[in-house]
């Protein structure tokens, strides 16, 4: 039997949706074929495995009942650190990411994998690094020529009572590595930016700003690729919150949705083409949601999660048997994609270190 760790929690404002995401996969994987294997990650970097497969464990976790555990590098297994030593526990023989934010979305979780060897069912560095990166985002997607909205990144160093907008107000300003609208605000005003975007920088050292837009209507779709590498695209999703602009609450706690959303084919099909063109083009893997406006005509791009709340099953699946079967797939690929790169020639001959000197080369 494959053991599967499943990593969530995390160092970001968003590690208790991770929870619900990390608890939903835990639960989720065939037990006859997968021995789940949790490891949470706390808001201050603590690793822990354990009895975690219950959502009502978190209300008051006790971390002293939980395993402290660790990778190292160059090797597939998960060691117990115990006594300031370490004790093999489990072979890893693939991962998930659960964790929204740092360190998981932003490409670093995949990084140490890479270094272990464990394959990954979840985003490759490069294009997690920039999905996770909303100017970035818009840098790249303007480069595929696929419409995004003007933006304006402002850094904690620069002169937040002196900013210039290529645009109107109202303006939305948001974390430029946030997610979930956390620290999210508009600003109505010249006078308002400056606090706005000072509310943004609690959660990020950049702040990107944009219109903000009324009148639209927010669209999703996600993705994922198959095991013979072939791009799975959701229906669209319409999500509904009780705010002009959806909040966190409206996102997990008291909002609804329409789904399938109930837009013209031409529009629906543009925007599942789009999300099959922005997954191959970027390089991504796992599963991942693109969250659209619809303004007008136009279709524009808000952002890019590489790894969505619960895993955006539910664009996928009716039931939570469906999504093991997806997950399944989604290991298959991950594990077959590990081996593939581990087949690449790593290897170069040459005489150049026959021309070194002891203290090294004296120019290369």
């Amino acid at each position: 039997m494959k053991n599967i760790a499943v990593f969530f929690g995390g160092e970001s404002a968003e590690r208790e949706v991770s929870v619900i995401t990390g608890v939903l996969t835990l639960n989720s994987l065939d037990k006859t074929k997968y021995n789940p294997v949790p490891v949470f990650i706390t808001e201050k970097g603590k690793w822990y495995t354990g009895a975690l497969n219950d959502l009502d464990a978190y209300k008051n976790l006790n971390l002293d009942k939980l395993k402290p555990v660790t990778l190292i590098s160059g090797q597939d297994e998960l060691f117990v650190i115990k006594n300031k030593t370490l004790k093999r526990l489990f072979k890893i023989n693939c991962a998930i990411n659960c964790i929204h934010g740092s360190p998981g979305e932003d490409g670093s979780l995949k990084g140490l994998l890479n270094l272990c060897k464990i394959p990954l069912v979840g985003c490759s560095v490069a294009p997690a690094g920039i999905s996770m990166d909303k100017y970035l985002t818009k840098l790249c997607l303007k480069g595929l020529e696929i419409p995004v909205l003007d933006s304006v990144l402002v850094c904690e160093t620069d002169n937040l009572d002196n900013i210039s907008l290529p645009f109107n107000y109202p303006a939305l300003v948001k974390p430029n590595g946030g997610g979930s609208s956390i620290g999210v605000k508009v600003a109505n005003s010249q006078g308002e930016l400056p606090s706005a975007i000072r509310f943004a920088l609690r959660y990020d050292k950049k702040a990107i700003i944009e219109p903000c837009l009324t009148d639209f209507t927010e669209i999703n779709c996600a993705g994922y690729m198959n095991a013979e590498g072939e791009i799975i695209c959701s229906a669209c999703e319409k999500p509904i919150g009780k705010s002009e602009i959806l909040s966190f609450q409206d996102k997990y706690e008291n909002g609804t949705r329409e789904f399938p959303a109930k837009i013209d084919k031409l529009t629906a099909s543009y925007i599942q083409n789009t999300t099959k063109t922005i997954y191959s083009k970027l390089g991504f893997n796992g599963v991942i949601r693109i969250d659209y406006f619809l303004y007008g005509k136009k279709v524009l791009v808000n952002e890019i999660n590489s790894v969505p709340g619960s895993m955006a099953y539910y664009l996928f699946c009716n039931t939570l048997k469906e999504f093991s079967s997806q997950l399944d797939c989604m290991i298959v690929k991950a594990v077959k994609d590990q081996t593939s790169s581990e087949t690449l020639n790593k290897t170069f001959k040459s005489n150049i270190l026959k021309g070194c000197g002891g203290k090294g080369a004296k120019r290369l």
